[in-house]
Formats: C-alpha cells, sequence, structure tokens
C-alpha cells in the first residue's frame, strides 16, 4: 500500500537547510549554536526505547540521524555484529549505566559507520533521479515536523542533521518518509520489494562541539565520491579552505 507523506499526492519542490555557517567568523557562529540549538540536557528525562540500538529522545533537541538501504551491510558483517553483541553483554552484565549504555552505542554505530561507508550492496543512490526522490522526502517535512540543517545522500545511506520541532518524534517522521522514498523508488525501478533497513539510527546531539562535530562529518563523508554519485544538502558547511584549526577541534570532539 502506498505511503503517502500527506493527503497530497506530490511533493514540493523546495530547499532545505537552516544552520548557515559564516565564512569568516566562527566565533559568532558558535555564539549563534549556543542561543538557537537544543542539545541534550542530561539531568532531565530522557525517553529511551527498543533494544539492539536504542533510541534516545528529548523534546526538541537536535539529532543525528542515519538511514540506510537493507543491503548496505553484508550478512557476514551482520554475523560479526552479533558475536560483538554477544562479548559485549557477557563483559557488561545488565543493568548499564548511562556511560556503559552511551559507549555501547557508540562503539556499534562507528562499526556501522565503517561499513556502510565502504559502499557495499546495490547502492541504487548513486543514481541522481533516486537520490531526488529520498531529498524531495527530507524536505517534505523541513519546517513542519522538523528543521534540517545538514544532510548527505550517499550511494547506500543517508545521513540527517535536524531539530524536531512542535514535540514530532523522529523515528515516527521518518517511518513516513522511508515509507514514501521506498515505494516511489521502487515504481522507478519496475520491482517490488525491501528498499530500507528497518528502522533509523539516532542520536541526540550532546553538546556545541558535538553539534559541528556532525556538520564536518556530514560535509565530510563523500569526499572520495564522483560529485554525480553524492546529494549533499543544507547549509550548515564549513568553508573548504579556511579555518583548518576549527575543522580539526570538530573532528575530534
Amino acid at each position: 500500500m502506498k505511503t503517502k507523506l500527506s493527503d497530497a499526492d506530490s511533493l514540493p519542490h523546495e530547499t532545505g537547510g537552516a544552520a548557515f555557517l559564516p565564512q569568516n567568523n566562527i566565533n559568532d557562529f558558535r555564539q549563534e549554536c549556543r542561543n538557537s540549538y537544543q542539545f541534550l540536557e542530561k539531568n532531565q528525562y530522557v525517553h529511551i526505547w527498543g533494544t539492539n540500538l536504542p533510541h534516545w529522545h528529548q523534546d526538541g533537541k537536535t539529532q543525528f540521524v542515519t538511514f540506510r538501504l537493507a543491503d548496505s551491510i553484508p550478512q557476514s558483517k551482520i554475523e560479526e555484529l552479533k558475536v560483538y553483541k554477544q562479548e559485549w553483554m557477557k563483559a557488561h552484565p545488565f543493568p548499564w549505566s548511562q556511560e556503559v549504555q552511551e559507549e555501547y552505542n557508540h562503539n556499534i554505530l562507528v562499526k556501522c559507520d565503517r561499513w556502510i561507508d565502504a559502499g557495499y550492496g546495490s547502492c541504487i543512490l548513486k543514481r541522481p533521479d533516486i537520490r531526488k526522490i529520498v531529498e524531495d522526502a527530507l524536505l517534505f517535512y523541513d519546517g513542519k515536523r522538523y528543521i534540517i540543517h545538514c544532510y548527505v545522500i550517499m550511494p547506500n545511506h543517508v545521513h540527517v542533521l535536524l531539530t524536531p520541532i512542535d514535540g514530532h518524534n523522529v523515528t515516527s517522521v521518518f517511518s513516513r518518509v522511508k515509507g514514501y522514498s521506498a515505494h516511489s523508488i521502487n515504481k522507478v525501478l519496475g520491482q517490488k520489494g525491501t528498499i530500507w533497513q528497518p528502522g533509523i539510527f539516532d542520536r541526540i546531539v550532546r553538546n556545541l562541539n558535538n553539534f559541528l562535530h556532525y556538520i564536518v562529518y556530514i560535509q565530510n563523508n563523500p569526499q572520495y565520491l564522483d560529485p554525480d554519485e553524492y546529494t549533499l544538502g543544507g547549509a550548515a558547511f564549513l568553508p573548504q579552505n579556511d579555518n583548518n584549526d576549527f575543522r580539526q577541534e570538530c573532528r575530534s570532539s
């Protein structure tokens, strides 16, 4: 059954991305971020659900979201991940502290990020027309259920830095984004079947430097690809040739 983004069948062709990074004044941008963006508040309630990769949610907090194609991680790597999880569970019996939970999540996500960046699978998102479907689906909710700061559509996965608005939960919103785009992609490819891996990876941005780290990560993610193999969007990007010290600080945050 077709998943609709709204009562309308068509998507508006609009542009998104709200966090402009000034070319010449990083300090002004830092102050703007402190005043404008909402980061994780460790002393406040965090709604946590899920098991393998728990989702963390605080209303209105900026998040880094990843979703990927169903074939983007080979079965051999999935088995490797299962072994790692089993060994981790033996070494860290429940209940976990917040620090242990965060370390586990980080280690799993680092592994998955490395594997999807290796370019496994069909990589159908290399096609500009397929990427445009995904980009339109992302931007449909920009300014309605979240504010997109920046995003990259890679050959087999997507990264988005955004802030939810009006109490919306990114997990439920992205289920519609993925459902609509999957239907449209299958239609273009003349096929039926699973396009996306179930669920999303979502991380609440901890602080300003963590926010800037994700900007640099998204901007650098396609650095070894040809320009026609990815789509980079939003305005929260560092200038390519300036502020190298600032870039290095963000990478190591």
